[in-house]
């Protein structure tokens, strides 16, 4: 990414890369990166956060104390923060509704009923970027028709698809991602269920009767109901969904991002930052797999590299407008984070982060008892 590295003093670096990039300040400030010693040792990692890592054990817990040098002062409240690891959902709110944690994150849609009738419990619900796109690969057959991916797009009743597949914990989306970035292209029309328009570009592509596998796997809320919404959906201008459950270890195995219509579930990222982690030919998760030498990819090289942000949104308008008509993903919606916490909790307000209670402020909770 950068040719060489500079220290000016001992809190300013200089970087110097190897070609422009204008996003170099956000992709450092992404939550997966971080800034350590050399020697740093993951076994004991060290931070400037308002915790102190004290203990880890794997699928189990961790364990955080309060850190008597946090900058902020009089913070954290708490001594100690516990981290439990559950392995199905239902356990992490039997656990809430039992009183053995005190909040959980994540709560299944179709659960939050529940905890709203327990008075001893809070839901924390935020509106996020985070989405959970069907796939389909650009390179291969159906999709490689852009008709059949235009068509399939008018498959989808998106409001139907936000009220049945969250529960109505989202909003409406328009096949493009990353609603909060600056340069979002809000003004492109929103796209609508159009049955009669589906089945016209079917036919024109010459896939009529067109039967498809969807490959899924129980990873995330709300993405088996939104297969299933798709594949009731579909029979309307008669296209087949065979929906394919698969395990976690199979989804994500060997033909993870090689799958020609699946799904997937991401949070919330800047424009720039989400193609580069999903839509390039060199990025870890390329999904839909553009190719390498179309216009969409020149644009997102061209707009990495200009400083002038009106220009850079123009540019990036051009790109999403490709993604929205040629692209390979359905977005029918973005998903809240709906969340949970004990009433003796307080502190704690909602944020539209990109993890579910990372935001949330547990430097300062406290407990009323």
């Amino acid at each position: 990414m950068w040719a060489s590295t500079v220290s000016l003093d001992e809190r300013t670096v200089r970087l110097t890369l190897k070609q422009p990039d204008v996003t170099i300040k956000d992709e450092l400030a992404q939550y997966f990166n971080g800034i350590v010693p050399t020697d740093y040792n993951p076994k004991k990692p060290v931070g400037a956060g308002p915790f102190m890592f004290e203990s880890f054990t794997p699928g189990q817990e961790s364990r955080f104390v309060r850190n008597p040098n946090y900058w902020r002062e009089g913070e954290p409240y708490a001594d100690e923060i516990v981290i439990i690891d559950f392995p199905e959902a239902s356990a992490r709110v039997n656990a809430l509704l039992g009183g053995q944690v005190d909040a959980i994150d994540d709560v299944p849609f179709g659960q939050v009923p529940v905890v709203e009738g327990n008075a001893n419990l809070k839901i924390l619900e935020a509106p996020s970027g985070g989405w959970l796109p069907f796939t389909m690969r650009i390179d291969a057959a159906p999709f490689d028709d852009v008709r059949v991916r235009q068509a399939m797009r008018l498959l989808v009743n998106r409001q139907q698809m936000v009220d049945q597949a969250l529960a109505g914990h989202g909003t409406v989306a328009n096949d493009l991602y990353s609603p909060f970035d600056p340069c979002y292209a809000s003004d492109l029309p929103q796209r609508e269920q159009d049955i009669d328009q589906a089945k016209s570009l079917l036919r024109q592509a010459g896939q009529s009767d067109l039967t498809v596998d969807l490959q899924t796997a129980d990873v995330a809320a709300g993405l088996l109901e939104a297969a299933q919404v798709i594949a009731e959906q579909a029979k309307a201008a008669g296209v087949t969904i065979n929906v394919k459950k698969l395990d976690s270890g199979t989804f994500y195995g060997d033909n993870y991002l090689k799958w020609t219509f699946a799904q997937d579930f991401w949070g919330s990222r800047p424009y720039l930052q989400q193609v580069a982690a999903g839509s390039l030919p060199d990025s870890a998760y390329n999904e839909t797999h553009w190719p390498p030498d179309s216009t969409f990819l020149n644009l997102i090289a061209e707009a990495k590299r200009t400083v002038d942000e009106n220009k850079r949104c123009e540019l990036l308008h051009q790109a999403q407008e490709l993604e929205y008509n040629e692209g390979g993903h359905i977005i029918w919606g973005f998903f809240n984070h709906v969340d949970a916490h004990s009433a003796k909790i307080t502190g704690l307000v909602p944020d539209r982060g990109t993890l579910p209670l990372n935001q949330y402020g547990f430097s300062h909770v406290s407990f009323v008892e």
